[in-house]
């Protein structure tokens, strides 16, 4: 699910055409990187608003892939009615440190998804999607989010986010930090082995599109 506090995309499409599935531009359309993903935990990605107009952004994609899934655009967003189970996929700060471990009884869930008796209620991974600086300021504007436990990626491989330079090595894309942590927490990477192919394909359009495009003032510009 999707809640979007932006104007309605007919105001912001203006005469270009636009796909009705991601919303972007018909010609960088990454619809087709879509790969479905049943995931177990599940998911709330709270988007800046300024991140949400990224073409470069992966939240979108990830949205589209997960099964159990919501994101949300804005600034300040209201707390659900209980955080219990929350967890906040950010790096711990002095006073709540990232405990939260692989949840092993997911291992003996029954099928299409839904725990056997008896086991713990899921985690709901939160995840902010921004810049550094942007998701910094969501975590203040939402006093909410401070209170949450963390979790912090265990030794995350080398970024593959190849098309938009991170501030820092250990950066990673919503979508590349997401998938890590989802395959942390459930002790599945195989599952969720399709992020990543849809990540290859989206950065592969990306690197298309930006080869087709004309430098900045025609072939003359010196």
């Amino acid at each position: 699910m999707v809640v979007d506090e932006r104007p309605p995309r007919s105001e912001r499409a203006g005469r270009r055409a636009h796909c009705d599935g991601c919303g972007r531009p018909s010609v960088g359309c990454w619809c087709a990187c879509v790969r479905p993903v049943d995931n177990l935990t599940p998911l709330l990605i709270l988007q800046d608003r300024d991140e949400a107009g990224q073409a470069k952004g992966t939240a979108g994609l990830l949205a589209r892939c997960l099964s159990r899934v919501e994101l949300r655009i804005g600034e300040r967003f209201d707390p659900p009615t209980s955080t219990a189970g929350l967890v906040l996929l950010y790096p711990a700060a002095p006073g709540n440190a990232a405990t939260v471990e692989p949840a092993p009884a997911r291992h003996g869930e029954a099928r299409h998804g839904h725990p056997l008796a008896g086991t713990p209620p899921l985690t709901t991974l939160v995840v902010l999607d921004g810049t550094w600086r942007r998701s910094r300021r969501l975590l203040h504007e939402n006093p909410w989010l401070q209170a949450l436990p963390r979790m912090a990626l265990d030794a995350p491989p080398p970024s593959r986010y190849a098309i938009r330079r991170a501030h820092a090595a250990s950066q990673r894309s919503t979508l590349e930090a997401s998938a890590l942590a989802l395959a942390q927490l459930d002790g599945d990477e195989s599952r969720y082995a399709p992020l990543w192919a849809a990540m290859d394909a989206f950065i592969a359009l990306q690197q298309g599109l930006a080869e087709r495009t004309p430098p900045v003032g025609g072939a003359g510009a010196r």
